[in-house]
């Protein structure tokens, strides 16, 4: 009596086994096709319309808009670009692209942490910037964080401050 039950909690085990790999499949192709198809739409068509990248673009992770407020601000990954006229962060979902030009940046930071968001590995580039008359605050994540900043620091005429 002890094998037909062992069998069957094998099978169940196999299909288990076999329908979870098929999510997670499923998953993993819908959120590479995803990072692709934003890639193409944000990224491409810059290089097609001629932007001189300076640094960039690179992978990076959108921290949030001040302006937004901390409880309705949507994070998620994107790419950065510095280009010979401005700082240009996107995030994939939902999409959306900023272009901060260097004459509209005011100071550029790094911090361990953004608008409640805690880095523990590399500190966010907090960039104080004006719109419209309006000062607000950008932050996102980059490898080679301290880098990036210098450079954008360098680029905009600010000092760069490491408020870590």
């Amino acid at each position: 009596m002890t094998e037909p039950n062992t069998f069957w909690i094998v099978v169940a085990s196999s299909f288990a086994l076999m329908a979870i790999f098929a999510i997670f499949w499923f998953v993993t192709f819908r959120v590479r096709r995803r990072w692709e198809n934003h890639r193409a739409e944000t990224v491409g068509q810059w290089a097609a319309a001629g932007v001189k990248f300076l640094r960039g673009p690179a992978g990076g992770q959108f921290g949030g808009l001040e302006s937004v407020s901390v409880t309705r601000t949507i994070r998620g990954i994107g790419f950065v670009a510095l280009t010979d006229k401005d700082l240009r962060v996107t995030r994939s979902m939902p999409p959306a692209t900023w272009i901060i030009t260097y004459k509209q940046i005011k100071g550029v930071m790094m911090q361990q942490s953004f608008m409640g968001k805690l880095s523990n590995k590399n500190p966010f580039i907090v960039v104080r910037f004006t719109q419209d008359g309006v000062m607000d605050k950008l932050g996102f994540l980059v490898n080679d964080t301290e880098a990036w900043a210098k450079q954008l620091a360098k680029l905009a005429g600010v000092t760069m401050k490491d408020e870590r």
